[in-house]
């Protein structure tokens, strides 16, 4: 069955993915750059210019269905498109290594510097016609999208609902099908008991629903079962309610009263939903193809043998699998010994071994061998951070944000860094680039305890109480909500002492 050989828990973090030495020795490897994504594969030009076609059809079809969405992702995202399972099983061996493990034709993935879908192109002929077999990787696409475009946390059955049925979206040559049917949601919703709808909307993300696999799989099929109700059934009667909801929700308001306000009561959804799941025949979205985009303009480089080592190195270092990480990075250096990409990785394995120095010096080799990374001099900064004041460190940590922005202008994380640096400095105004990184990324706590800590620095006490308060209402995690509060115990004692008097 189809169904089997989809990954459903593929968490784990990778970047461009080439075979290792020996393994398809006369593959080619190439890079395919359309408008908003970066393609590696094996597979050929024409299937490699296909897949980037493919989501950038999938994302202007986002923009399109949801235009609240942004859809331009703050890390960036490269595909990886492999050619048969072979290549697959040597990027991501650790599904091949257990008897009876599901061996995926897609495993997306996310790394400290980037998101990374891996795909199998041999697999899209064997497709059902309604039914996507990259559809766990796109439900990640989607979950990415979600997260950043709202100001606060969504709620789980809309973010989860939604992103599952965006997630089955299958492009034609001549048209976009957004929402056909998932069967193995249909299945659990038909032979088991699910959550009553007032109950699944007051889930949130720490509720034991969400902490067992068993217990994830009812939750997503109810959550995909009430969406897609909303957005198809009773001929799309719910569908503006629904959009209405979204955006209020985006615009940070409480949940519960936006689905009060949009949708009314869940119970009154409980009847008709049992009546929508037992049927047989359902609808789904159709949407025009995009012809803004054209695969045949999109650019073709051919990856030397030291750029594909470093990346197969890049690979296993996020993937956790030091030894083999270590023979490519060997391997890359063989081929070129400056090879940049190659330290990066390097970086990585001995940041996460907690050798400061080495990694220092590994992702300072990568910098000043010109690596495109813009983790590595972000990451580099962070490292060198000093206890106490230091210029000249603090100077140095500016220059190497300011080429992580370079590299990324949409690096969330080095722009609030760099703010808060240039507050320290006195630099220059460094409340633009805080407020960027909370514009980029709004629901993320850390950037505001950032903005509390400049505006705190600046004498603004008010200001900063009020963005330390809107940084309690999202912490998710208890280390957070301690250094929300001693930052609010911070500000309150240093106005005391100003005489409350911003």
């Amino acid at each position: 069955m189809t169904i089997r050989r989809f990954s459903r828990a593929a968490g784990i973090s990778i970047v461009i993915a080439l075979t290792p030495p020996g393994l398809h020795a006369a593959d080619q490897w190439i890079e395919v750059k359309s408008p908003h994504f970066l393609v590696t594969s094996n597979a050929g030009q024409t299937s490699a210019r296909s897949v980037a076609w493919q989501l950038e059809q999938i994302r202007s079809a986002i923009s399109v269905w949801w235009p609240w969405a942004r859809v331009d992702l703050n890390k960036p995202l490269a595909v990886v498109a492999v050619k048969d399972e072979t290549t697959m099983k040597a990027l991501v061996p650790q599904f091949w290594e257990q008897k009876a493990s599901v061996h995926p034709d897609t495993v997306w993935v996310t790394g400290p510097d980037q998101h990374y879908m891996i795909i199998r192109t041999d697999v899209q002929a064997q497709d059902r016609v309604y039914l996507n077999p990259y559809l766990t990787s796109y439900f990640s696409y989607v979950s990415l999208i979600l997260q950043q475009s709202v100001n606060r946390e969504l709620p789980p059955w809309f973010f989860r609902g939604l992103a599952g049925v965006m997630s089955n979206t299958l492009v034609r040559s001549d048209e976009i099908l957004v929402g056909p049917v998932i069967p193995w949601h249909l299945e659990e919703l038909r032979n088991h008991p699910h959550l009553h709808l007032a109950a699944l909307i007051k889930v949130t993300g720490d509720s034991p629903e969400l902490r067992t696999e068993d217990g994830m799989t009812r939750f997503d099929a109810i959550s995909w079962a009430f969406v897609h109700f909303l957005l198809f059934g009773d001929k799309g009667a719910h569908a503006d309610k629904l959009e209405r909801f979204a955006v209020l929700v985006a615009n940070g308001k409480n949940p519960d009263v936006a689905f009060q306000e949009t949708l009314g009561r869940a119970d009154d959804f409980e009847e008709p939903l049992g009546t929508y799941v037992s049927r047989n025949l359902f609808s789904f979205n159709r949407l025009k193809i995009d012809t803004s985009t054209k695969r045949e303009g999109y650019t073709v480089r051919s990856l030397p043998p030291a750029e594909v080592s470093a990346g197969r190195a890049l690979v296993h270092a996020a993937l956790g699998r030091s030894m083999e990480a270590r023979g490519a990075i060997a391997e890359a250096r063989k081929a070129a010994a400056d090879a940049p990409e190659s330290f990066v990785a390097e970086g990585m394995l001995l940041d996460r071994e907690g050798k400061r120095e080495e990694a220092i010096a590994a992702f300072t080799r990568a910098i000043d061998g010109g690596s495109a990374s813009a983790y590595a001099p972000y990451r580099l900064a962070m490292l060198l951070w000093p206890s106490q004041l230091d210029r000249d460190t603090f100077t140095r940590m500016e220059k190497l944000l300011g080429q992580a922005m370079a590299a990324n202008s949409r690096n969330a994380n080095a722009s609030a860094a760099l703010g808060e640096v240039r507050g320290i400095l006195g630099s220059g105004d460094p409340l633009p680039l805080v407020l960027r990184a909370i514009t980029l990324e709004p629901a993320e706590a850390s950037h505001r305890l950032t903005a509390a800590r400049v505006l705190l620095r600046l004498q603004k006490y008010d200001d900063a109480l009020k963005v330390a308060r809107i940084a309690e209402g999202l912490a998710r995690t208890d280390e957070v909500r301690r250094q929300v509060t001693e930052m609010i115990g911070a500000i309150e004692e240093a106005k005391r002492r100003a005489g409350g008097v911003d």
